[in-house]
C-alpha cells in the first residue's frame, strides 16, 4: 500500500519527469571544441532520448551517426534566418543524460552572442523537445503500469479458477465418501450373508466327513466331499475379498476426508489472496488512470 501511495503521490507532485534548462558551454566535438546548447535531462534512458530525437527531427531528413555524434544537415526551422547543420552528443551521467547540440549557422558556430535570434528559435525548439521526452517517459511508465495491472487481473482470474477447482474437488470427494459408505453398508450385508453360508456349508462338509460312503477307501475322499469343500473354499475366498474391499473403502474415505480438508484450507487462503489482489487491482487501476489523465493533458 505504501509503495503504491508513494508512486501515486509522485505522479501528482512533479511538474516534469525531465527537468532541463538550455545553457551554453564549450564542448569537444569531432569538429573541435565549440559552443553548444546544453541540457541536463534528469532520470531519462539514453535510448529513449535518442529514439525521440530521431522521431522529433524526422522531417529534416536522415539522421547520420559518426564518431558518437548524431548529425543533421540543412535543417530549416520556422523563424530561422537560414538553414543550419547540427551535431548532437548524448552523454550518460548515472541516471541522467547530458544533451549537447553544436550548431553551424552561416559558416560560424552558433551562440547567443553572435546570432541571438536564431539562438532563441533553436532554444525554444529544444525546450519543446524536453516536453516530448517528458511525454515519452510518462507513456513508458503508463505501459509498464498497465502491464502490472494486467498481471494482477490475470492473477485474480487464476485465483478464482483455482478456488472453483478446489470447490469441485471437495464436492467430488464428498460424493466419493457417500459412495464408499454406501458400498461398505452393502458390503457388510453381503459379508453377513456369506458368513451364514460358510457356517452352513461348513456343517455340510463336516457331515460328509462324519458319514463317509462305504465305497470310499481309506485315505480317499468322495466326490461329494470335494464338491462341498470347494464350495466352502470359494465362500471363504469371497468373504476375504469383501473384507479387503471394505478396508480399501475405509482407506479411501480417510483419504477423501483429508483431500476435502486440504481443499477447504487452500480455499481459505485463496480468499485472503483474492481480497489482497482485488485491493491491489483497485490501487493499480487508480495509478493507471492518473497516468492516463496526465498523458491526455500532454497531447
Amino acid at each position: 500500500m505504501q509503495k503504491y501511495l508513494k508512486y501515486l503521490i509522485s505522479i501528482f507532485i512533479f511538474i516534469s519527469f525531465v527537468i532541463a534548462q538550455v545553457t551554453e558551454s564549450m564542448v569537444e566535438f569531432s569538429l573541435g571544441e565549440h559552443n553548444a546548447l546544453q541540457m541536463n535531462l534528469i532520470d531519462v534512458d539514453k535510448k529513449l532520448v535518442k529514439d525521440e530525437w530521431k522521431q522529433y527531427t524526422k522531417s529534416f531528413g536522415k539522421l547520420d551517426k559518426k564518431k558518437g555524434e548524431f548529425i543533421t544537415k540543412g535543417v530549416i526551422l520556422k523563424g530561422l534566418t537560414n538553414p543550419v547543420d547540427w551535431y548532437l552528443k548524448l552523454r550518460k551521467n548515472k541516471k541522467d543524460i547530458l544533451f549537447q547540440l553544436c550548431i553551424i549557422s552561416n559558416e560560424e558556430f552558433l551562440s547567443s552572442s553572435n546570432q541571438n535570434d536564431n539562438y532563441k528559435v533553436i532554444e525554444n525548439y529544444l525546450k519543446n523537445f524536453v516536453f516530448v521526452v517528458d511525454r515519452a517517459k510518462v507513456n513508458e511508465i503508463f505501459e509498464t503500469e498497465k502491464k502490472t495491472l494486467a498481471k494482477l487481473q490475470k492473477e485474480l482470474k487464476k485465483l478464482s479458477k483455482d478456488y472453483d477447482s478446489k470447490l469441485k474437488s471437495a464436492e467430488k470427494y464428498t460424493k466419493k465418501i457417500k459412495d464408499d459408505e454406501k458400498d461398505n453398508k452393502s458390503n457388510l450385508k453381503k459379508q453377513a450373508e456369506i458368513k451364514e453360508d460358510i457356517t452352513t456349508q461348513g456343517l455340510i462338509v463336516e457331515e460328509i466327513l462324519s458319514n463317509p460312503s462305504d465305497s470310499i477307501k481309506e485315505g480317499e475322499v468322495s466326490d461329494e466331499y470335494e464338491e462341498g469343500n470347494n464350495k466352502l473354499l470359494k465362500l471363504q475366498k469371497k468373504l476375504e475379498k469383501l473384507g479387503g474391499d471394505y478396508e480399501d473403502n475405509l482407506k479411501s474415505i480417510e483419504k477423501s476426508i483429508k483431500k476435502i480438508g486440504n481443499a477447504k484450507k487452500d480455499n481459505k487462503s485463496n480468499l485472503k489472496d483474492q481480497t489482497k489482489t482485488k485491493k491491489q487491482i483497485t490501487e493499480q487501476g487508480q495509478i493507471v488512470e492518473n497516468i492516463r489523465k496526465r498523458l491526455e493533458s500532454m497531447r
